[in-house]
């Protein structure tokens, strides 16, 4: 690959001989193509540490370079991945390579600086201050690497259980496992090896499977900031409901009367940390229309908000579990995306019937939004995608998607679904999604959607104002259109009763204690938004509190 050996200049045989040398090249990498370039980095980052002639500490030095090279790429080429779903999409599926292609190439050539240390004739190793900076560089390109499996719905390779459990072990032989250390230049956060480890382990018991990719992110990064509340224990704990067997690598496992107490066993939990969870849900609900950045500004406040709930959930004592009988079942069903195409779809409440409004408001309605309410299901303009179902529960389905439809598909996505002989349209959610590798050569996409509603009610909501205020021409009626108007679904009750509904609104619409009419014909109604349950890509689900019945003007 390379010229011959250096044997008479004392080089290493490899164009990145010595860190000026791998400096001056780095500095000529095109600039125009990163995915391109991240490439490169990763091709130099398998060959360096493959070749013989390097002096751990130039070798290790080498490394740290380029590692630091490829992160704002690897960042900025994660954001693209997270933009859109890439299940069964090649671009998608290409640029989900070479990031992890990056990681595990950092991963390998930092275990080979550990491999170095620990060698005998080594003992000369020079900058031993590294070790605890390599260390925790090692332990989150292994994390990345078990993040993006999980961004994929694939199964995490056993690999990154092997390299969890020798770097730790060898982070304790030495006794660094608590030293904190800036992983990265311009890094304000000290973060340890065992720090770093407990944030990718409670990462992987936060049940990511239900969580979109960008909510992944969100939880990871809400982790780091919360780590310092994790537990992370030689012995059993109350705190800490999870085990990790240093001696064992795999995954970890929630304690139990079957746990066998052995030295290599380690113990966390983070339980301490949903106070300060708690605290930070507070702040995003009272003040939803201010920007906060805490964790990433390519974040909306709401979406933050939402995983801060899940993690609020699955981070305490009482986590969830599935305990729903599920019966298999061979069927299929027609599946429609997008909150304004379901919105057409399920049962509606048509304007020309509804009440407080002139035929004027009802025209400029119709033309401003358009949609037709009052349209057949024929009339409206959208496609169906058949997916086979193979288990029911009291409230959701599972099967599989076709292998060319999906590629919408993102967890927590809204999706209409009907039997093919039904008129009746429900609203799901896509809650989990896994793609199955297991036979070489073909990928199945197994889907898990929790039924939402059975019978939803599609309306318009007419703006009121916020709290006490009132739209100044309230007591007016013109053909001006005076009023703001927008699409709303109604989703009732466990026992389908609207008494105790939520509600599903366009993205960007839910503000606090925000008053709207409900068009529901002689029975409309005000409501009051009271807080956000749930966000998706183009939908918010809400909570509100019904009021008096509607003033008519």
């Amino acid at each position: 690959m390379f010229t011959l050996p250096k044997i008479f200049d004392g080089k290493p045989d490899h164009p990145l001989f010595d860190v000026k040398e791998a400096r001056r090249l780095l500095a000529e990498l095109p600039k125009d193509n990163p995915f391109k370039e991240l490439e490169e980095i990763t091709s130099w980052l398998d060959s360096v540490k493959d070749v013989a002639g390097f002096r751990p500490e130039v070798r290790a030095s080498i490394i740290m370079l380029l590692d630091e090279a490829g992160q704002p790429l690897y960042a900025g080429l994660l954001q693209l991945y997270l933009g859109a779903p890439h299940l069964q999409d090649f671009k998608g599926m290409h640029l989900w390579q070479g990031l992890h292609g990056f990681v595990k190439a950092s991963s390998e050539a930092y275990f080979v600086c550990v491999q170095e240390y620990q060698r005998p004739e080594k003992k000369t190793f020079e900058h031993k201050d590294l070790m605890p900076i390599i260390c925790v560089r090692l332990l989150r390109a292994v994390a990345e690497q078990m993040k993006l499996a999980m961004m994929h719905y694939v199964n995490i390779e056993q690999s990154v259980w092997d390299q969890f459990c020798s770097c730790y072990n060898f982070a304790e032989a030495h006794q660094f496992v608590d030293s904190m250390v800036f992983a990265y230049p311009q890094q304000v956060i000290h973060i340890s090896p065992q720090r770093e480890l407990l944030r990718a382990l409670v990462l992987y018991e936060s049940s990511p499977g239900t969580l979109a990719a960008d909510q992944i992110e969100v939880s990871y990064r809400i982790a780091a900031r919360m780590v310092s509340f994790f537990d992370f224990k030689d012995a059993p704990d109350p705190d800490c409901a999870y085990c990790f067997d240093l001696a064992k690598p795999g995954a970890p496992k929630r304690v139990d009367e079957n746990t066998q107490l052995t030295p290599s066993l380690r113990f966390f939990g983070a339980i301490k940390a949903v106070p300060k969870v708690t605290d930070i849900i507070a702040q995003h609900e009272h003040g939803m229309i201010q920007k906060e950045q805490r964790f990433g500004s390519e974040f909306t406040p709401g979406g933050k908000l939402t995983v801060l709930k899940h993690l609020q959930m699955y981070w305490g004592k009482a986590q969830p579990h599935r305990h729903q009988e599920r019966r298999d079942i061979h069927s299929v069903i027609d599946v429609v995306h997008s909150f304004r195409t379901i919105s057409q779809l399920v049962t509606r409440m048509d304007i020309d019937n509804a009440a407080n409004i002139s035929e004027e408001d009802a025209a400029a309605l119709k033309e401003r939004s358009n949609i037709n309410l009052a349209a057949s299901n024929e009339e409206i303009d959208y496609s169906t995608e058949s997916w086979s179902v193979s288990d029911v529960s009291v409230d959701g389905i599972g099967g599989m998607i076709p292998n060319n439809g999906g590629i919408w598909v993102k967890i927590g996505d809204l999706c209409g679904l009907k039997a093919g002989n039904s008129a009746v349209w429900w609203i799901g959610m896509i809650r989990r999604v896994h793609i199955d590798t297991s036979q070489k050569g073909t990928k199945g996409v197994h889907f898990g959607i929790e039924i939402l509603a059975k019978k939803p009610l599609s309306v318009w909501l007419r703006t009121l104002g916020k709290g006490t205020e009132k739209v100044s021409n309230w007591e007016t009626s013109s053909s001006s259109f005076k009023y703001d108007y927008i699409p709303a679904i109604l989703l009732p009750d466990a026992s389908n009763s609207y008494a105790n509904a939520t509600m599903l609104m366009e993205s960007g619409s839910y503000v606090p204690d925000t008053m709207y009419e409900v068009m529901l014909g002689e029975q409309s109604r005000n409501i009051k938004l009271a807080s956000l349950l749930d966000e998706g890509d183009d939908y918010e689900q809400v909570r509100f509190q019904w009021l008096n019945v509607a003033h008519k003007p």
